[in-house]
């Protein structure tokens, strides 16, 4: 909200911008957009006045001054555009042609309906006549919803980071004219990007204005140089987002590697992984969830659950309407970015219901299902179109004013509550005793308000007020009961009424599991109605999907994603009513993306063959606020697998697998959603996947300990150190390496399989206690425990098996043992010249 860009999440930002550096600093590349950045900055970069929004009717009519091409879209977001001064072109032919006939660079703007910023450079920018007349001057000018085309944006995303080394929306992107090095050249490469331009020149940066006289005059005079700059910004992403990635081996500690690195970035205090902004990011709480069920580690389901329940009770749950805002701007889930996406809510219903099974809270057992059950009924009301398929997402702002619909005062509430001591319950269930809490960065001269939130529990409340939960709860049900109606006679924010065949499998497949868990019906019903009407009416004759629907005009075909989502949804619905047309429309969904996107060595292209309009068939390697197509079509097959028991499915699953098996090893963080699908393959058939009966030794759900480690492998040559964490359940611990006493088990690590190197392991003391079997004090472990390990050679290194790692140990509680056990690290060990 505070920043001049709807910014990516700061921890995908992070991890993507890593996989251009190493290009960056080995190239030209810095050298040829730094000459375009200079000749950007050249003129006037005096601060002046920003403009404010203009309205263009004409004189006593209210007949827009201005029409373009955008007129014609369904887009809502294009639509918003179709009066600026602006000559906009939708993507595609029309504008192509005309940027090959005038030879003009095209001016590429991609945003969403709900983007702040986006409104923000509209407003200073677009509807400005005089910076549009310069627009249709020096450029063709093209809109672009990232929403309908994520292929577009994917692609020119990936140019913005390189160029300007950051991302977010609205992007601003410089693209070379079709026809520029001859007639065949297809042209639409970027060669300068950024996010949002201001109207003029302000804190050492140029306006838009500038921008584009500067890149102008670089067009004119050094033309060469610029197509050459294109060219290898082009390549460069060809290479990073066409790739096949490299095969590998597959093994649970790709998966434990990953876990550990998010548990680094956990914020014990307010929840959450990473520093402000936070997303909610659901892929890492489910795969964390499942890691969980599969270690019995409490420390993981103690982050989960934490950061679960402080965004529920934070302002980033919108606390009397049900649904999750976009993200927070600081650490505590209090103020939030206020945008709703149905993808975000979507996950997070599924999440919330998983948590509500896993570990539902002693004090509130219903806690996590009840914001499930605000969060669905919050979508049917709000979010549901006629035909029961589900809108886009709500916009963040009101009036150009960011969050205005949700923020209360004090004698707000008193007027719309009524009753005085309800009033003050209210006030203080949502905080507003603690003072005010939101001030709008854009407009500092209005007056501060609040941000509703939970400060305490509600079981802490009841405790405070001498009341039961039950009542407290009651109460609580009366007064949103006043304050929804109330805010909804405020002005809303725009709504995007289009419907995106992805997103609505996301959502269906949560209304789906949420009618099943909580044996809620009208979830079911809803979940139905959505996916019969997509099939009956966003199908076309050969089976395919289309992606994009407003106002039954359907459009788009279909990327990998809407097939994939889209048969998550219909195994959902089978899941919950077992009709087996659900699950043979999944089947034959699956067969058709099958036929179009997937690649010979396992895997699946987000785009068809043959796109013109592309410079690259793309391959997205990130799970971000949405998974990656590829990650959940694994998990589609994984669950065909389970329902059907055709080890097909799962033999294709582990083959598309293997073929991430290079990006999972160097950076399997960006990969959380299939990082999970990796261990259900693991635990669906453990001989699948690197011959994991030889090398791991698979706990079950209650084992008392398990293991992380730092690194995926290991080569024997290597003496650098490597870091074993061993978590000890609690009410368990295990003999340390010197127990203290003789004849019992030792905890010990071991190297097997190969000569020429020796293990030096650096074990901790332990602590030393007394058990009622023994009359001497034991030293022990309990809890965490890290052991640094080294691999030191001592001659020629050769094999004489399969190298490993294992672990001996023998845990007991304070009143008996369980047999000593052995277990294999999950580490691959390899010899120093694989």
């Amino acid at each position: 909200m505070g920043t001049c860009v709807e910014r990516l999440n700061s921890i995908e930002a992070e991890q993507v911008m890593r996989s251009w550096i190493t290009f960056l600093t080995t190239t030209g590349l810095v050298t040829a957009v730094a000459v375009l950045m200079i000749a950007a900055m050249q003129g006037t970069n005096a601060m002046g006045q920003i403009q404010t929004n203009h309205v263009h009717v004409a004189a006593k009519s209210k007949t827009p001054k201005f029409t373009n091409k955008l007129v014609h879209e369904t887009s809502p977001y294009l639509l918003q555009h179709a009066h600026n001064p602006v000559n906009w072109f939708p993507w595609g032919d029309k504008a192509f042609n005309a940027s090959r006939q005038t030879g003009k660079p095209i001016f590429l703007s991609v945003g969403y309906s709900t983007c702040y910023w986006c409104h923000v450079m509209e407003r200073q920018c677009f509807e400005d006549e005089e910076i549009a007349k310069q627009m249709n001057a020096q450029f063709i000018c093209v809109k672009v919803d990232r929403e309908e085309r994520p292929d577009i944006d994917n692609i020119y995303m990936a140019a913005t980071q390189m160029i300007s080394g950051g991302g977010g929306w609205p992007m601003s992107v410089f693209l070379t004219p079709p026809g520029a090095n001859g007639p065949k050249d297809p042209g639409l490469k970027p060669f300068y990007a950024g996010t949002y331009f201001p109207p003029v020149g302000q804190y050492g940066r140029p306006g838009f204005p500038q921008i584009m006289e500067g890149i102008t005059n670089a067009w004119t005079t050094r033309r060469k140089d610029i197509l050459k700059s294109a060219d290898d910004i082009a390549t460069a992403i060809q290479t990073h987002l066409g790739q096949l990635e490299r095969k590998g081996d597959l093994s649970i500690g790709l998966v434990q590697t990953t876990t550990t690195q998010l548990l680094r970035s956990y914020d014990p205090t307010y929840g959450g992984f990473g520093n402000a902004p936070k997303f909610p990011t659901p892929n890492n709480l489910m795969l964390l969830f499942a890691v969980y069920q599969n270690s019995g580690d409490q420390d993981i389901l103690d982050a989960v659950d934490h950061t679960l329940e402080r965004m529920a009770r934070g302002g980033i749950y919108d606390q009397i309407g049900g649904g999750f805002h976009r993200y927070s701007t600081d650490d505590k889930w209090l103020v939030p970015h206020f945008e709703k996406m149905l993808y975000d809510n979507g996950q997070l219903i599924e999440a919330y219901l998983t948590a509500h099974a896993t570990c539902p809270k002693t004090k509130d057992p219903q806690f996590f299902a009840r914001v499930v059950r605000e969060t669905c009924d919050y979508i049917l009301r709000e979010m549901t179109d006629s035909t029961g398929t589900f809108w886009s997402a709500q916009d963040a702002e009101v009036d150009a004013r960011e969050g205005l619909n949700y923020l209360w005062t004090p004698q707000q509430i008193q007027k719309a509550v009524g009753d005085g001591k309800l009033a003050a319950l209210a006030t203080q269930l949502y905080g507003l005793d603690e003072g005010t809490n939101f001030q709008d960065p854009h407009h500092r001269d209005e007056p501060p308000a609040n941000v509703l939130y939970l400060p305490l529990r509600l079981d802490e409340l009841a405790l405070l007020r001498n009341t039961s939960l039950e009542e407290l709860l009651a109460a609580r049900q009366v007064i949103n009961q006043k304050m929804y109606p109330v805010r909804m006679q405020r002005k809303q924010p725009a709504t995007d009424d289009k419907i995106i065949v992805s997103w609505n499998g996301i959502m269906v497949g949560a209304l789906a599991m949420a009618g099943r868990q909580l044996e809620e019906p009208s979830y079911t019903n809803a979940a139905i109605r959505a996916a019969r009407y997509i099939l009956e009416n966003m199908r076309q004759e050969d089976g395919g999907l289309n992606r994009t629907m407003r106002k039954g005009r359907v459009k788009i075909n279909a990327f990998l994603d809407d097939y994939a989502f889209l048969v998550h949804g219909l195994l959902e619905i089978y899941r919950t009513n077992h009709d087996q047309y659900w699950l043979d429309t999944a089947k034959d969904l699956i067969t058709v993306a099958r036929e179009r996107f997937s690649t010979p060595d396992g895997g699946y292209y987000d785009t068809l063959a043959d796109q013109p309009d592309l410079f690259v068939r793309t391959r997205n390697t990130h799970d971000g606020a949405i998974p990656t197509g590829n990650s959940q079509m694994i998990h589609n097959l994984i669950d065909l697998y389970e329902l059907t028991d055709n080890e097909e499915h799962l033999d294709l699953a582990v083959k598309d697998l293997q073929s991430f098996a290079g990006v999972l090893t160097d950076r399997g963080y960006v990969l959380a959603h299939m990082q999970h699908a990796l261990l259900r393959a693991i635990k669906a058939d453990p001989k699948q996947i690197g011959n994991m009966e030889e090398t791991v030794a698979t706990p079950t759900d209650n084992a008392p300990v398990s293991i992380m480690v730092e690194t995926n492998s290991h080569n024997l040559n290597d003496d650098t150190p490597f870091r074993i964490t061993l978590n000890i359940q609690d009410g368990f611990h295990i003999n340390a390496n010197d127990p203290g006493m003789d004849n019992l088990i030792a905890t010990s690590i071991s190297l097997t399989g190969t000569d020429g190197v020796k293990l030096e392991v650096a074990y901790p003391s332990g602590e030393s206690r007394t058990y009622p079997y023994s009359d001497e004090p034991i030293n022990v472990y309990e809890g965490h425990i890290a052991i640094d390990v080294q691999t030191i050679k001592t001659g020629e290194i050769s094999s004489t098996g399969s190298p490993k790692l294992t672990l001996t140990y023998q845990a007991c509680t304070d009143q008996a043992c369980l047999l000593p056990t052995t277990v294999g690290i999950p580490i691959q060990i390899r010899l120093a010249d694989d």
